[in-house]
């Protein structure tokens, strides 16, 4: 690379930094807390699966593990580790735009990525699995083009194992892999295509089978693959057909208002942009929205998995009015006026503000704040030695509180699907939580914390009920935007849960209570 091509990839680097800066401290939302609480179990000695259910591939445990080992475990440690991780994802996006169209097309690519992958509408403050996913995933189309170029079942290895790490962080990286393994089959080149396929099938293979015989090892096979794949088999399955496109629309037209000039610069480079290049940029882009859908969710980080091709496409268009005789820097210019059209767009999440009020309009009707404040309650009240029940989907509790928890079952969407099996989950985590006999059970009063599927057993709220007679009443959280982190505590909060006592087939006054058990 030249001096110009280094001064070009820093500035990609130090934007994606300064786009970080203003929203590294938010809370912590509950997937981040099952993936730090999971992780900081793993560091103490527990299997993840075996001891905490989570249908996520293992990576991911892997890279919170590194980030708490190495920066530490508050939530701007988290989010900086997974922006130091996704520096590199920026470098390998800004490397296909350059070899692809030029060193315009990669600044561009870049930048737009860096915006892509901080962006609210995207999710992007939390460090999901998208995340660490795309790093694998960029590279491995890289590998591919390499491959090609040269004709190397070295590269055709190294797109293979790029496109098995994608997959030890998230399944539906699956689209893309099948996609670089059809790139190396119908591109002109390579010539030795049949030696390439077999080496990427077999370095791709090559990176399971370790994690596979760790967790056969560990005595976690059957849970291994209960969680990974039998249980994603049927949650991907449970929205009909007829409701993609409706749900496609609610959740994509949101992200219209900050990021529809990077969509625009996008499908200019797909309908202006010719040759080989552009059209298997548009195919990778394609394949990586394939991979969104899957399910049928499509929840805002979902979109993620898109964003490589997405920007390494915009950037190609940006650099398009080279060919109109404008300036050099037009091309970077048209980059940068974007990304300020995106950070003006969304100015309280990018500009200066306090965690809360981002976290309040990000997460609206989530206990994401609530949850620190009790922690460290809970923390006060259980040793280290002592086991904690946390009846919702809030996993950060437990993380925050560094408390070990009564089951298995750190979130309880598992338990309310509208599945075969859904009653007998329900059953397994009661009979953890009374053999743990817990010292605090944590209610969540939050409609998100649970997310009943239409036709799951509710069976579990009357038993946990039932397990709170041995408990009494500690601390109680008010629902106060204002203050969500201020516990109501001893004495003040019985005599409030005395007179208004809250349960789950009941209007809510708070967000959560703490139970402490009686002896």
């Amino acid at each position: 690379m030249t001096k110009r091509d280094w001064i070009a990839l820093a500035a990609v680097l130090l934007l994606g930094l300064g786009l970080r800066a203003p929203i590294a401290g938010i809370f912590l939302e509950r997937d981040e807390g099952e993936y730090a609480y999971i992780a900081q179990r793993w560091l103490k000695g527990e299997v993840p699966y075996r001891d905490s259910f989570d249908q996520k591939p293992p990576g991911v445990f892997a890279a919170y593990a590194v980030i708490e080992r190495v920066l530490g475990e508050s939530q701007s440690a988290i989010h900086w580790g997974a922006q130091f991780y996704t520096l590199l994802t920026l470098a390998v996006v800004f490397l296909i735009g350059r070899r692809l169209f030029g060193l315009e097309a990669g600044f561009a690519a870049g930048a737009l990525a860096a915006l892509l992958t901080t962006h609210h509408r995207l999710l992007g403050n939390a460090a999901n699995t998208e995340t660490f996913m795309l790093l694998p995933l960029a590279a491995g189309f890289l590998a591919a083009l390499l491959a090609a170029e040269k004709d190397s079942w070295r590269w055709a290895a190294a797109s293979g194992a790029g496109a098995g790490l994608s997959l030890l962080f998230k399944q539906v990286a699956l689209t893309d892999a099948v996609f670089y393994l059809a790139f190396l089959l119908l591109s002109p080149q390579p010539r030795r295509k049949w030696l390439c396929a077999a080496a990427y099938i077999g370095a791709a293979a090559a990176v399971w089978v370790p994690a596979g015989a760790y967790f056969a090892a560990q005595g976690a096979g059957r849970e291994f693959w209960d969680c990974v794949i039998g249980y994603n088999l049927a949650y991907a399955g449970g929205i009909p057909l007829r409701d993609y496109l409706r749900n496609f629309w609610t959740t994509f037209s949101r992200t219209l208002p900050g990021l529809w000039p990077v969509y625009l610069l996008a499908l200019a480079g797909a309908v202006f942009r010719a040759g080989a290049a552009a059209s298997w940029v548009i195919a990778w882009l394609a394949a990586s929205f394939l991979g969104a859908c899957v399910g049928g969710f499509f929840r805002p980080h979902y979109y993620l998995q898109a964003a490589p091709a997405l920007a390494v496409l915009a950037g190609s268009a940006a650099a398009w009015p080279r060919r109109w005789d404008l300036p050099r820097l037009a091309a970077p210019a048209a980059a940068v006026a974007v990304v300020l059209y995106g950070i003006l767009a969304s100015f309280w999440y990018y500009g200066p503000g306090s965690a809360v009020d981002k976290c309040a309009r990000l997460y609206a009707g989530n206990p994401f704040p609530e949850a620190t404040g009790v922690a460290h309650f809970v923390a006060e009240r259980a040793a280290e030695d002592e086991r904690v029940f946390i009846f919702g989907s809030e996993p950060e509790i437990l993380y925050f509180a560094g408390r070990r928890s009564a089951t298995r079952y750190i979130f309880m969407y598992p338990l309310l699907q509208a599945s075969a099996d859904a009653a007998a989950r329900q059953q397994e985590m009661l009979a953890q939580v009374r053999a743990a006999r817990p010292k605090v059970i944590v209610t969540v009063f939050a409609r998100p914390s649970f997310l009943r599927a239409a036709g799951a057993p509710l069976d579990m709220f009357g038993q946990v009920k039932a397990l709170l007679k041995d408990y009494r009443i500690s601390a109680v959280v008010l629902s106060n935007p204002r203050n969500p982190t201020e516990l109501i505590v001893g004495e003040g909060a019985q005599e409030m849960w005395d007179k208004f006592p809250m349960w789950y087939d009941r209007p809510f006054w708070g967000t959560m209570a703490v139970w402490e058990r009686k002896s």
